[in-house]
């Protein structure tokens, strides 16, 4: 499933309960519609409008809020995203320590989207 976000025919997916941008549809030529999260990322096949919303809905923010991992010089470094821009994501190496989510604060990266580098840890 990993197709690139396509530039045409693509379109945001706000929330409406609570205004929350959460994802991209994109319709096909043939009237179906594919979701596709806040990192470009393809989410189902091509179904139903209310499916694709329903699907990213309940997606949500939560991809914001997990552990992450990032190709960075051979190595995998596990990282928290800290924005997501319609463009790029930032990411910051994630501390270990009593705080849990807590993030390097003056390291950055930048990426842009879509990218192979950015792995879903676990």
């Amino acid at each position: 499933m990993a197709h690139p976000l396509p530039s045409e025919n693509t379109f945001d997916h706000v929330r409406a309960l609570d205004g929350e941008h959460v994802g991209y549809i994109h319709m096909t030529d043939d009237g179906g519609f594919v979701p596709f999260d806040l990192l470009h990322r393809q989410r189902g096949e091509a179904s139903e409008l209310d499916e694709a919303e329903a699907l990213l809905d309940e997606l949500g923010l939560r991809l914001l809020a997990e552990d992450w991992w990032l190709d960075l010089d051979g190595e995998r470094v596990k990282v928290l995203i800290r924005e997501v821009r319609r463009a790029t994501v930032s990411v910051s190496p994630a501390l270990t320590g009593p705080i849990a989510k807590s993030i390097d604060l003056t390291k950055t990266i930048e990426l842009p989207l879509p990218t192979d580098r950015l792995h879903q840890a676990g």
